[in-house]
């Protein structure tokens, strides 16, 4: 099964987080040690039997009420400046003293995804900028020759369309290249 889902990521290029591979790695370890000490052990089964008898202790009636017990005791201390909090927001806001700060691009994943499409923004401007000069220069007739059969605005126009053609290539690259987030 591991084999396969291996197979699986390396196949479409798929990135895996370490934490989640080192749970693979765990788990692939622990199954070829139990496949050595008992053939028969059946890992998935096992697997799915415990699950289910834990997931089905959890929904007990006893094991409910810890775990609401366990949450509201960890709530109580915010459930009891709660009511402060709400009076000090509704004053500040009938004063017109409230005020939110947010703070954009704080963090520095923000800021990369915004660079990165900022980027790819830019190089399609200046490919559809390139392309169009392109298609204005090659239509212009005249110009000074550069060898008999092609003039000086032939040149610069399919320049311009090479240009264009190769910064619109790479865009296309950069918007369908899988992500390494």
């Amino acid at each position: 099964m591991f084999a396969d889902l291996f197979r699986i990521i390396a196949d479409f290029g798929l990135s895996v987080p370490p934490e989640v591979a080192a749970v693979f790695r765990a788990i692939a370890t622990l199954e070829g040690t139990l496949t050595q000490i008992a053939p028969s052990f059946n890992i998935i089964g096992e697997a799915r039997s415990f699950a289910s008898s834990y997931l089905a202790e959890q929904f007990l009636p006893r094991a409910l009420k810890r775990t609401l017990t366990d949450e509201l005791t960890s709530l109580l201390p915010m459930l009891r400046r709660l009511p402060r909090r709400i009076d000090r927001i509704a004053t500040a806001l009938e004063e017109g003293r409230l005020n939110v700060n947010v703070r954009s691009l704080a963090d520095e994943r923000d800021r990369r995804t915004l660079g990165a499409m900022l980027h790819e923004v830019l190089l399609t401007i200046l490919a559809s900028t390139a392309g169009i000069m392109a298609v204005v220069v090659l239509g212009q007739d005249g110009g000074p020759q550069v060898t008999q059969a092609v003039s000086m605005f032939e040149l610069i126009g399919y320049g311009l369309l090479v240009g264009a053609l190769i910064l619109a290539m790479r865009v296309l690259v950069l918007i369908f290249r899988p992500s390494a987030t």
